[in-house]
Order: C-alpha cells, then structure tokens, then sequence
C-alpha cells in the first residue's frame, strides 16, 4: 500500500477488514441459525459499498473527464441510492424473517460461536472509530441546513456567469481544492457513521449471544428475532433519509434549505435595477454544489453589466455558487 497514503490507506484497510468480518459474520449466521448476526452482516456489506464509494469519490474527484463535465460528482449520490435500496429490501427480508420465528420458535446454536464473532466484529468497529475519529467529530456543520453553513461555504466555492454565451467566473484552483477537500470530509464522515451504526449492531448480537448462553430464561431465544428487529430499525433509521435525500439529488429537486420563492422576491428587493425574474431553476449536484439558472429582465445591456455583479454576489450569499443568468431587455422591445 506505498502509493496509498492518509485517507486512502485508511479506507482500504478497514474495506479489507469490513469484509473479512462480513464473510465470518454471514457464515456463521446462517450456521448457528442466529438472525441477529445475518442482520449484522448485511449491514457490514452495506458499509463495504460505503468504503468503495467513498474510495473512488477521493481517488476520482480530482480528476478531469472529458466526457463528464461535472467530473463523476453524482457516482456518490447514485452508489448511495443502490445502497439505500438493497438494505431497505434486506430489512423487509429480515424482519419477515424475524416474524416468522416469532410464530415457529428455532433454537440459537453455538451462542459462545456467536458471541465470539460479536466481539470480533466490536473489535473491528472500534478500529473503524479510531480510524475515522477525526471525521466523524469535525466538519459537522456541513450537514447542518442554516445559513451559517452556506455562509462558509460561499467562501469556498466558484461562481460562474453566462452572458448569452460569454462567461465571467470568479474561480481559482484553491477554490477548486478547497471544494474536493470540504465533500472528501462528507464521504469520510459518512464512512465514520456507517461504522458507528456497525459497532452498534455487534453490541446488539454480543447481547443476543450472551443471553442465550449465559442464561435459562425460557423466553431466551426470543431475542435473537426481538434483537434482530431492534437492528432493522437502527438500520433504516440511519438508511432513510439516505434514501431520500439521494433520491430527491437525482430528481434534481430544490434543495430543502432554498425557499425559490423568497429568493427571488428578495433579489427584486436588493439589487436595483432586476425588474423581474422568471424561469428560475435550482438543484442539487451533489454534497453542497448548488447550481442555478434564471433568467432577469433589465432595462438594456449597459445596465445589466452594472448589476451583474451585484446578482452574481447575492447568489453567492444564498449558497448558489454556479449560476448560468440569461439577461433580457425591455428595451428591445422598443424599436
């Protein structure tokens, strides 16, 4: 691993040790009939995706791609939505699964097996944490949907302004660094959580495990399917709005922070000489890429090249730093 190093490296070893613990966990599962731990080892799968999107997202997004202008911004949200899918389908699986024993009670077998795999998988987690501590602990804000957040990152970002053709961009490439490294610090995040919500699901098979060994309640292998759905739900509680927002990035909806309404009476308000706007689109790249088109009526081109400015800037404080603008005159209309 010489030509990997900082966050690379880290992503590859804990991919290698995610999926040396997905492989027991699954086998064993199923050996010693233990829903809890097949549940768990689900999840770990889910989290090898994690790994292996968020490996390509830091090794590709540098890069340039003719064919892609936008570079490979959306590969993430999309592996994201594949990902939602297959645990949400998984956990349906399961907690018929869970249902099922519920009615027809199956013995657990082998529960120190079990046991020893949970503390293993725990183990494995714990590293996980350690790894990605640093992630999961800074850079919280970016999550956040205020306008603190996009206030920050309005320093960070380009801003870009079409003139039927001509373009005016205030960019740079520290501006472009500063854009890789704040979305690697989201993908790293989110490979922190994942494993947080992992380590979460081994404490809960290390309980089930422990419960059937250590006692001779008679109710004692109703927890294995009772545990398995308490997983479930931690698992879609942590996989739903996943879902949703990767699918709402997709349909390129409005992104939930922008009010269109408001900003477009607001930019009528504040900067002079804006008579009107129409056709006003926004959406979501990907992370915190906010891209815009509008079009704004002025009174003639020497007036709009006073204002645009002014427009570009009132964007950029509302966190829309891409905006395509399609000037139109009044005075055209004249002769």
């Amino acid at each position: 691993m010489g030509k990997f190093t900082g966050k690379k490296c880290r992503l590859i070893s804990m991919f290698w040790l995610t999926t040396f613990i997905f492989l027991v966990e699954i086998v064993v599962g199923y050996v010693t009939n233990s829903m809890a731990l097949v549940a768990d080892s689900f999840h770990m799968l889910s989290d090898v995706a994690a790994l292996v999107i968020a490996f390509l997202s830091v090794k590709m997004s540098p890069k340039k791609w003719s064919k892609n202008t936008f570079g490979w911004a959306r590969a993430e949200v999309l592996g994201a939505l594949v990902n939602a899918v297959f645990l949400v389908a998984l956990c349906f699986s399961i907690t018929v699964e869970a249902c099922k024993r519920f009615i027809e009670l199956e013995e657990i077998h082998d529960p120190q097996l079990i046991l020893i795999v949970g503390v293993i998988g725990l183990v494995v987690n714990v590293i996980g944490l350690f790894l990605f501590h640093e992630h999961g602990s800074a850079h919280g804000h970016s999550h956040g949907g205020g306008g603190k957040k996009h206030t920050h990152l309005s320093q960070l970002a380009p801003i870009e302004d079409n003139i039927h053709g001509s373009k005016m961009q205030v960019s740079n490439r520290r501006h472009s660094s500063h854009m890789h490294s704040s979305s690697s610090h989201m993908n790293m995040r989110g490979v922190f959580l994942h494993v947080l919500a992992d380590a979460l699901g081994s404490v809960i098979v290390i309980i089930s495990a422990a419960v059937v060994w250590l006692t001779d309640w008679e109710y004692r292998f109703y927890m294995d399917p009772a545990l398995s759905i308490l997983l479930v739900i931690l698992i879609l509680n942590s996989v739903w709005p996943l879902l949703q927002e990767s699918a709402l990035i997709l349909l390129q909806t409005v992104p939930t922070h922008i009010q269109v309404d408001a900003i477009q009476k607001s930019l009528l308000e504040k900067v002079d000489g804006v008579l009107a706007v129409h056709e006003f689109h926004v959406w979501q790249l990907a992370g915190d890429r906010i891209i815009a088109s509008a079009h704004i009526k002025c009174h003639n081109l020497s007036e709009y090249m006073k204002i645009a400015e002014k427009v570009k800037e009132f964007f950029h404080n509302e966190g829309i730093h891409s905006t395509t603008i399609q000037p139109e005159f009044t005075e055209v209309f004249l002769y």
